[in-house]
């Protein structure tokens, strides 16, 4: 069966940054004397493997306790486990305590992890975890390779023809999308999900609040339209990317629809 902090992150993934970082962590009224502590990573094992740092991909081997004052190792009842967890470090896809225990691990490394609720699944209960549980979790790093992107040149794909407004240099659009880091290997090449946006976004077309590539692939839509924007670095984020989703020298793909023109 698929464990419980797997399951998470997977959909958490989909989601982009449902459980992005929380804040600092210590202490909270309410809390029992026996689940009032900090956030703590300790080395059991040294790795001598590549360094995990924050936008890197990493794979773990997971196993996870309920925090036990009195327990060997603060280890209460076992409550998940997990084999291959992969997960972009940094990007909020995991636990917070994923994020900040494994990085600076290196791969063949062991840490113990101590996780106030803040740091693991808050109030939220799945699996055999309940809500509001601290946790003792033990992760293992088993892999670090960077985020990457195949390439490909500019290109525009109607997905639908809009019948409204025509967008121009000057109107102001309204629109929705969803941005995936270019994958030829996935389906539509559509690789890892870092940005979703289907409440809308309003800018002026020309007026250089967005990428080149958005600048250049949405003049002459129709409102109504969608459209596929395959963006090469140059005309998004070039060699500094936006880290840790968008990793440097990456092409993109958007998928767009125009909901809205305004012409001034």
């Amino acid at each position: 069966m698929m464990s419980t902090i797997r399951r998470l992150v997977e959909a958490t993934a989909l989601l982009a940054l449902v459980l992005a970082f929380v804040g600092a962590a210590g202490c909270e009224p309410g809390l029992s004397p026996s689940e009032a502590f900090f956030f703590s990573a300790d080395e059991v094992v040294v790795g001598t493997g590549d360094l995990a740092v924050s936008g890197s991909l990493v794979t773990i081997n997971y196993e996870a306790w309920l925090w036990a004052e009195d327990g060997p190792d603060n280890k209460g009842q076992m409550v998940d486990s997990g084999q291959n967890l992969e997960f972009l470090l940094g990007g909020g896809e995991t636990l917070p305590a994923f994020d900040q225990g494994v990085t600076g691990m290196r791969v063949g490394g062991l840490r113990r992890l101590k996780v106030p609720r803040e740091f693991g699944l808050g109030d939220v209960a799945t699996g055999n975890i309940p809500a509001n549980s601290s946790l003792t979790i033990e992760a293992e790093l088993t892999g670090v390779r960077p985020l990457t992107t195949d390439s490909a040149p500019f290109t525009i794909i109607d997905l639908q023809d809009g019948t409204g407004t025509v967008a121009t240099l000057g109107s102001v659009l309204t629109v929705a999308y969803g941005g995936w880091l270019y994958d030829e290997s996935q389906p539509d090449n559509k690789g890892r999900l870092f940005d979703v946006n289907d409440r809308g976004i309003d800018f002026t077309l020309g007026a250089g609040q967005v990428i080149l590539g958005w600048e250049q692939g949405l003049d002459g839509m129709q409102e109504g339209g969608e459209r596929r924007l395959i963006i090469p670095p140059d005309l998004a984020y070039g060699s500094t990317g936006q880290p840790p989703r968008i990793p440097p020298n990456a092409t993109l793909l958007f998928d767009v629809t125009l909901a809205e023109v305004s012409v001034n």
